[in-house]
């Protein structure tokens, strides 16, 4: 069993010649050095298209003056992204040179805040599909008792719970602040069951929840769910599929008493998947926002907006068979009777004005039970 530490530095494999170890001069060797250059360029390049599309987001998402709930969340997890691949990136070239002191330093540096923005973006992608999965199962509550500032005060508890364990981390763990074995295995092991024991279960148990309670409402409605539904499920699954391995590698793989080829194959892999997770959100949202009979041509800022909005869309949901408009007789009084065919659109019209201005009238009217509650949503269904 390798007795190096996880979070201990220097367990990234040496990419350049001067770290170069000597197994590198036989033919297997060599083979490794090849791979270990190919697949740093390929995270250096993935880290690049992801620098700019999360660097987007960011600017469009923190140019607005007032933004959704959603939108807050999305705010950070870009700026995790962000500083996630930045880190991977500086990580990668400090490892194709010689180090100095200096050097270590810097990488030892550069090493803790990409395990800082990795538990940061995990823990808020959960609490974005938290959230929403608790607007779908409780949505008088989220509509009329949810704090108003609750995403900006979660995004502010879930950046101070990664910076404390990364810290710990470091102080514990570092050879620069003195190494601590027994402690640095105990901040380790906390740190691996509240991120693959708890925060991953609980993103993946609320997303398959919201995927299951919005494929039931699309059917007994006849109406497609609304694209912040698509926007997450996509970005869970593509976290789920390719930034997942990377936290299974730190705190699985790294343990297992397997090949250092195999260690230093599975960890490169890791991180260009890693690089594609945090790359890939950005176009998430420009494919779910856009319009398609529009192509490229609507602002990148209505395309976010778009895929990050709440309420249903009212427009562009007629079939075929039913755009055809039928024109009624006009009563005595000048007033046009609706044709039946319009009456959902309607209705769902007059749904979403109702609960969206619920909480902002003067004074409210007062349900006396919940059952006045259920029925006037089933009506208004």
């Amino acid at each position: 069993m390798n007795e190096t530490l996880l979070w201990a530095p220097g367990w990234f494999p040496a990419l350049g010649p001067g770290q170069a170890d000597h197994s590198e001069s036989s033919p297997e060797g060599k083979e490794l050095g090849a791979a270990r250059w190919v697949l740093s360029a390929m995270i250096l390049f993935t880290c690049a298209g992801g620098v700019v599309g999360n660097g987007l987001v960011v600017w469009l998402l923190g140019s607005q003056g007032q933004r959704s709930p959603f939108s807050v969340y999305v705010l950070h997890l870009g700026v995790a992204d962000l500083l996630f691949l930045l880190c991977m990136a500086s990580k990668v070239i400090l490892n194709c040179f010689r180090l100095g002191a200096t050097g270590h330093m810097a990488l030892e540096m550069v090493s803790r805040g990409k395990y800082f923005t990795y538990t940061a973006g995990l823990s808020l992608l959960m609490a974005i599909s938290m959230q929403r999965c608790l607007s779908v199962l409780f949505p008088i509550w989220y509509k009329c008792h949810r704090p108003q500032h609750l995403s900006a005060v979660v995004c502010a508890l879930l950046w101070a719970l990664s910076l404390l364990l990364n810290t710990l981390a470091a102080f514990f763990c570092s050879e620069f602040w003195g190494w601590d074995k027994q402690r640095c295995f105990t901040i380790d092991l906390v740190i691996s069951i509240l991120l693959m024991g708890v925060f991953t279960p609980l993103m993946a148990g609320s997303s398959l929840i919201l995927c299951v309670r919005v494929q039931r409402s699309s059917t007994e409605t006849r109406r497609r769910p609304t694209r912040l539904y698509a926007t997450i499920l996509a970005c869970v699954l593509v976290f789920l599929v390719f930034a997942l391995p990377l936290g299974i590698h730190w705190f699985f793989i790294h343990w297992l008493d397997l090949p250092e080829r195999t260690k230093t194959l599975s960890g490169l892999l890791a991180r260009l998947f890693s690089t594609l997770s945090s790359s890939a959100n950005p176009v998430i949202y420009f494919l779910v926002g856009r319009r398609k009979r529009r192509g490229l041509r609507e602002p990148l800022g209505a395309v976010l907006r778009r895929a990050l909005r709440e309420e249903p869309e009212l427009e562009g949901r007629e079939t075929p068979s039913t755009t055809t408009t039928t024109t009624t007789p006009t009563p005595p009084g000048g007033l046009r009777t609706p044709h039946p065919g319009h009456l959902p659109a309607q209705l769902g019209a007059q749904k979403a004005f109702c609960i969206s201005s619920w909480g902002s009238l003067p004074h409210p009217p007062r349900l006396p039970t919940d059952c006045h509650v259920q029925d006037l949503t089933m009506r208004l269904s």
